[in-house]
Order: C-alpha cells, then structure tokens, then sequence
C-alpha cells in the first residue's frame, strides 16, 4: 500500500473515531461532519490505489461514482451514501436555517453507514494489495 492510500485510510479511521466521540456528547452536527470526512477520506483512498489524486469533494464524489462504482466494484449505495453525506455535511457545517438542525437518529444513521463504508474501504484495499502482491 503506498504512503498516500496509507495516509488516507489513516485518516478515515481516525475521523470516525471522532464521529463516534461527536455523537456520544449528542453533538449531532458534529458527528454528520466526521462521519463525512470518514467516507471522504475512505473514498480518497480507494482512489489513491488507482493512482488517482483529487483535491476536491466534488472530484473525489464524481470519481468514486465513475470509476469504483460505475466501474462494478463498489456496490451503488456506496456511492449513494457518500453523495448524501456530503449533503448533510454541507448543511450542518453551513446552512442557518432548520436543516442546520442534524436530528439524532439521522446521525446515527450517518455514523452507521460511515462504518460499513470505512468497513468497505478496508476490503477492497485488502483485495487490491493482495491483487498488486500476486502479480
């Protein structure tokens, strides 16, 4: 695994570290930001893997979308959950009306899919390392 998927998938794990202290302080805001950098970062990973660099959200969203999921090796709702959370993220960290407002069960929501997506992540990095070592 070269230094930058390292860093990347680093830097998830330690996002929904945050995500999970976020949301047991019931600070729901929070825990929809991290739960997006988490994905974001798993995402940005996956992608490093192909040699592929983006510095921008809507790079890595985009993509995530054309190349992992278009491509058939991430399932759709993968992709899905990335685009909602940046949306989410989006309005919690920017919006000053009531969709500022992240409701508990939707963090929670959040804070679950961040998981399997982080979960996804690690699985096909596995899968790609031990593809890259078979060569």
């Amino acid at each position: 695994m070269n230094e930058h998927v390292e860093a990347h998938f680093r830097n998830a794990h330690e996002r929904l570290k945050d995500a999970e202290g976020m949301f047991s302080l019931g600070r729901y805001a929070g825990t929809v930001n991290r739960t997006y950098y988490a994905m974001f970062e798993a995402a940005s990973a996956m992608l490093a893997s192909l040699d592929r660099e983006f510095q921008s959200h809507q790079g890595v969203i985009s993509k995530f979308g054309e190349l992992l999921v278009k491509g058939g090796k991430v399932e759709s709702r993968f992709g899905r959950s990335l685009a909602r959370a940046f949306e989410l993220r989006e309005d919690a960290d920017y919006a000053l009306d009531a969709s500022a407002a992240i409701a508990p069960d939707t963090a929670e929501a959040e804070l679950r899919k961040a998981r399997e997506f982080v979960n996804m992540a690690e699985q096909f990095l596995e899968g790609s390392e031990s593809k890259a070592e078979g060569n």
